[in-house]
């Protein structure tokens, strides 16, 4: 008997998520696997307290998030490449 991995609360919660971003004036969130709740955002939303807590609510897990602007260049690549972007409606 398989079982089928449930879909990661990111991934799930896309919609919330897009909301958030864009009521908090995100330029894009990225989810960092695998951690359910490791995000990576670009832009400086107005309150980091007050977007964790919403995400929190939206997505039923603990999130850590992770300022792409705060990041060396480099290590801000890296991250995008290895993150999946839950603002494109098309993935």
């Amino acid at each position: 008997m398989s079982t089928v991995p449930a879909c990661p609360p990111a991934v799930a919660g896309r919609a919330a998520i897009r909301a958030l971003a864009t009521r908090h004036g995100l330029d894009g969130v990225r989810w960092w696997p695998p951690n359910d709740g490791d995000l990576l955002v670009d832009g400086v939303p107005l309150s980091l307290r007050q977007l964790r807590a919403e995400l929190e609510r939206a997505l039923g897990c603990r999130v850590a998030i992770y300022l792409a602007d705060c990041l060396a260049e480099e290590t801000r690549d890296r991250l995008r490449r290895e993150t999946i972007d839950l603002l494109d409606e098309h993935q």
